[in-house]
């Protein structure tokens, strides 16, 4: 296995169309990274760059201690996993899984070997002789993985391949794609415009915007610290609330809000001198009281959505609407008065452009 190295790789279209901007990223030997980030981010493009596929602008990739910029692809020792599957109709599930064996060449015991070890590691023993149009969603995503399992490459890239099935199929293959990469020790690249899938599948994500990297990180890292509005904005579901507000002494005022900050936040705030600021906090860091009290977010409940072991309370507080994330037992009403209290340890201020100042050193 090897791992994966970006320096500033660009990619530019039509002369000045820029999809990637100069970006550098290091993905290390056996790990899972995922690339994460809304439709036209330029994620499935780097991903295509480091198969080969898509040729670079500017920039190196090296694929262990190998620059490939003039490798093509079928000399990167790479396997792709596309989201349409892109298996033969023609041809049995072993054929699908053998074929590109057959080009490299292999011997015939050898590829019969490496298929059934892996088609029993994917449970597809039982359908070795079916042809892709007899297989569920799932069956059909486990041939492919299996079609690029057996190759034995350095290097997996997964675009978008679980985006076609049903959402309990979505979680099943979750899972069994985290014990296929324990199983492997692969390293793995999966691209992905699902956060839930990042968060829950990657050992490291890299969030991009615009062709941007914006963060890179473990998943709870950037959860919990986003360096920018965006990255806040993005991760996390329901997202971040985020307020935009004027900062005067110790509060936070504006648009029928005023909220008393904690000494650290106004500190940041004052020491940041600048008037305008983004309050942000995740729904799951609020404490809810009913009535008013002073200094915190005071508003009346909109909606309250049941989830089983908790709930999701829109508030109304002034002209902006809140959600906060509660313990389903707390009894709430439509059209009652609360006040919502953050959590300030976890809360956070960004500038104008969008940075987070309060971030811990």
């Amino acid at each position: 296995m090897a791992g994966v190295t970006l320096k500033k790789v660009k990619k530019v279209y039509d002369g000045n169309i820029v999809a990637v901007h100069e970006s550098d990223l290091d993905i290390q030997d056996k790990e899972f990274m995922v690339l994460v980030g809304p439709s036209g981010c330029g994620k499935s493009t780097t991903l295509r760059m480091i198969a080969g596929l898509e040729e670079i602008s500017s920039g190196t990739i090296s694929i262990g201690d190998r620059v490939v910029n003039d490798v093509p692809p079928k000399d990167r020792d790479i396997a792709m996993v596309f989201q349409n599957y892109a298996l033969y109709p023609h041809m049995t599930v072993y054929d699908n899984m053998a074929f590109g064996l057959k080009l490299r060449k292999y011997k015939k015991e050898e590829i019969k070997k490496r298929v059934e070890e892996t088609a029993e590691s994917l449970g597809l023993t039982d359908y070795l002789q079916r042809k892709p149009k007899a297989l569920s969603g799932g069956q059909r995503q486990r041939v492919a993985l299996g079609r690029a399992i057996v190759r034995n490459p350095q290097v997996f890239l997964l675009d978008e391949p679980l985006s076609n099935l049903d959402a309990k199929m979505r979680i099943t293959m979750r899972k069994e794609l985290n014990q296929l990469h324990q199983r492997l020790q692969a390293t793995m690249v999966y691209v992905t415009h699902d956060q839930i899938e990042a968060m829950t599948l990657g050992q490291r994500i890299c969030v991009m915007s615009d062709g941007l990297i914006q963060q890179v990180g473990k998943p709870l890292d950037v959860y919990d610290n986003p360096k920018n509005r965006f990255v806040a904005e993005f991760i996390g579901n329901p997202a971040m609330n985020i307020l935009d507000l004027t900062f005067e002494a110790d509060s936070l005022t504006g648009n029928g809000i005023n909220l008393k900050l904690d000494d650290r936040l106004a500190k940041i705030a004052q020491d940041n001198g600048a008037k305008k600021l983004a309050f942000g906090v995740r729904p799951e860091s609020f404490k809810i009281e009913k009535g008013e009290i002073d200094g915190a977010l005071q508003g009346v409940v909109e909606i309250i959505e049941k989830l089983g072991d908790s709930q999701l309370i829109y508030i109304k507080v002034g002209d902006s609407t809140i959600v906060t994330k509660i313990d389903s037992h707390i009894s709430l009403e439509d059209g009652e008065k609360v006040s919502a209290i953050p959590h300030f340890d976890r809360c956070h201020l960004f500038t104008e452009d969008g940075k987070n100042i309060s971030l811990p050193d």
